[in-house]
């Protein structure tokens, strides 16, 4: 009876979940994951191997494809779109560069008593890969997974200002230059301005341009290439960085940190081989 009883108890637990489940999304789910063990399909198998009409498999076929979750050859056999490789090298670098920098990150949270971030530039908008909270008292809002604006904030400006123009435009274009404070700059020109003297100083200040009495240093973190990969960042009081002094030997520190993390990932590589072919 009572083996009966937790049966039952599990039929109904199966069947509450399933009334979440939105059928057409698992169909399209279901014909992805046979690319699993095939790279190419053609229609006529997909619709062997998961029985669906041909209505609603050619429905599923064309919006993946239109959404480049799939690709069609010549010969209308189908493999997997440019999309799900982006998904893939994405989630792949975020993990890797996530793991390489918390330890860095967490030294630098101790070392200055601040709360530290590490940010990547997704498309257009700023999103917090990784956030060490300080352990004083004064704790910020911001969490992981988070996006903050690009042209108000230490991790956004510094992204910006080692991406090429044409991706600041297009930051700017899609989501403006929104006033936060008084000193949040809300001009094209402006930025730019900014932009070009982060460049030439090497590291980003947000002098309370985006919440009040928030003070930011933040620096690049650059790949072989030398394009920006992430930013790196300290974030206090505006108290807790008394002057122009406080504010460089914070960045000197964050340099020698996104140095650090640059060698773990193995970003130093390149530079060093083109040093020994100089010397040479």
């Amino acid at each position: 009876m009572r083996e009966s009883g937790k049966r039952n108890q599990r039929g109904q637990a199966g069947r509450n979940e399933a009334r979440y489940l939105s059928t057409t999304v698992q169909k399209a789910l279901d014909v992805l994951g046979l690319f699993r063990e095939q790279s190419v399909l053609p229609f006529t198998e997909i619709r062997e191997c998961l029985g669906l009409s041909k209505s609603t498999l050619f429905r599923l076929l064309y919006t993946l494809e239109r959404n480049e979750y799939l690709s069609r050859d010549e010969n209308g056999r189908y493999s997997l779109g440019v999309n799900v490789f982006i998904l893939g090298h994405s989630l792949t670098r975020e993990s890797v560069l996530r793991r390489a920098a918390t330890p860095s990150l967490l030294d630098l949270s101790q070392r200055f008593n601040m709360t530290v971030h590490l940010g990547i530039l997704e498309g257009t908008t700023v999103v917090i890969l990784q956030k060490i909270e300080s352990s004083s008292g004064i704790k910020m809002v911001s969490r992981v997974g988070a996006v903050v604006p690009a042209h108000c904030t230490g991790q956004g400006k510094t992204l910006l200002a080692f991406s090429p123009q044409e991706k600041v435009e297009e930051v700017v274009n899609i989501h403006g230059l929104t006033r936060y404070t008084p000193n949040t700059i809300t001009t094209a020109n402006g930025l730019f301005e900014e932009l070009a003297a982060i460049r030439a100083r090497g590291y980003t200040i947000d002098n309370s341009e985006h919440e009040k009495h928030i003070r930011c240093v933040a620096v690049p973190i650059l790949n072989e290439q030398g394009g920006i990969e992430a930013a790196l960042s300290v974030t206090g009081l505006v108290v807790e960085f008394p002057g122009e002094e406080s504010l460089r030997r914070t960045a000197d520190m964050l340099r020698d940190t996104a140095e650090t993390i640059r060698r773990d990932l193995g970003f130093c590589r390149e530079a060093s081989r083109k040093a020994k072919e100089e010397r040479a």
